[in-house]
């Protein structure tokens, strides 16, 4: 359940993406179960148009692969460092655990079915399907940025960015003859933007856009169109070309986004950082809390829809923190061993590398 007993639980949720038919013979997945809703995008741009809570369930007459979690599943927190990457303990308070295996990484983001998809240091991006090799998707001379992972047309959507406005999409499912991948341009910012950071639910993107004013946030689809969804109003733009957005992820079941809202001071300098939580079906606030205060930078988030992590830099020293939403109750992360950190994701499936 999401928010205990405030919201209506995540179960309630429409289904991902439309299956694409050059996909109809693809094997499906042990994790995958099959449901026959609308797509996620579309269903919460229409819940969101009516402000009702009773989800469309539109049938789109195929069935389509939904990652499903064992029911007891309590998502880990990926922490990527320059040490390896490293899977928080369910109990919150435990010292970080299960190293994966001398992988020093930037970012690493689950892959809906047991593995991972990860940047490493020197900027590779590789695919590592459960205990299998890893797979190179992009090298590093490409230069590309690893931004997450999303799920629609029955597979995976590896989300990179490529230079300042643009991000591809990477299929992990492909029916293309031996290592190719199938990849294309998702969507591309106007000429005066550039991309601040991305999260991925499914068919579903939240994006922080920074322009010559303090940015925005918005919401794509599918098909790299913008979603005109309960969009947050940004506050008063006081010092044009620093974005008010910071960092933004969005819940597993894409009824909720979490944000950071950033204030300057005259010198650029961050001055406080407030974490939002949103419901994207009501357009309301359900939570707005200070988690940084003048100097701290909090420079990654990750949200499962009961607890927020965010790291924050002070005086140079790093922190991971995870707050559980209800309780409004932090808990400091153990980071003995973990190096230089880049950036945290909850990993919506069990990842079984890390083990």
């Amino acid at each position: 359940m999401f928010f205990g007993s405030v919201r209506p639980m995540a179960a309630a949720m429409v289904a991902v993406g439309l299956l694409a038919a050059s996909c109809g013979e693809l094997e499906q997945p042990a994790a995958f179960s099959p449901t026959t809703s609308s797509t996620l995008a579309t269903g919460v741009e229409q819940e969101t148009a009516s402000q009702v809570q009773e989800r469309p369930g539109v049938s789109v007459g195929v069935d389509e692969f939904v990652p499903t979690p064992p029911a007891d599943y309590v998502s880990s927190l990926l922490v990527s460092s320059a040490a390896f990457v490293f899977s928080v303990d369910s109990g919150l308070s435990a010292p970080l655990a299960g190293s994966l295996n001398d992988v020093q990484a930037t970012r690493a983001v689950d892959d809906f079915d047991g593995g991972l998809v990860i940047q490493n240091i020197g900027g590779e991006i590789v695919h590592r399907p459960d205990q299998s090799e890893a797979e190179v998707l992009i090298p590093a001379e490409e230069g590309d940025r690893l931004l997450d992972v999303g799920f629609w047309g029955a597979s995976p959507q590896v989300m990179v960015q490529v230079g300042e406005r643009q991000v591809d999409r990477i299929q992990l499912v492909t029916e293309r003859p031996g290592d190719e991948r199938e990849r294309e341009v998702h969507l591309t910012l106007a000429d005066d933007e550039e991309i601040v950071a991305l999260s991925a639910s499914r068919d579903l993107q939240a994006v922080i856009v920074k322009d010559s004013q303090c940015g925005e946030l918005r919401f794509y689809g599918s098909d790299g169109e913008i979603i005109p969804i309960a969009d947050p109003e940004p506050p008063p733009c006081e010092l044009p070309g620093l974005p008010s957005f910071g960092a933004v992820a969005l819940s597993p079941d894409g009824d909720a986004v979490a944000y950071t809202l950033v204030s300057y001071r005259s010198d650029t300098t961050e001055a406080g950082t407030d974490l939002v939580v949103r419901e994207l079906i009501l357009g309301s606030d359900f939570l707005n809390l200070r988690i940084g205060e003048a100097g701290d930078s909090i420079t990654s988030l990750a949200f499962d829809g009961d607890r927020a992590g965010y790291l924050r830099t002070s005086a140079g020293a790093q922190s991971v923190t995870l707050l559980d939403l209800v309780a409004r109750a932090e808990l400091p992360v153990d980071l003995i061993q973990a190096g230089d950190i880049s950036s945290l994701s909850f990993a919506r499936m069990p990842v079984t590398p890390t083990q």
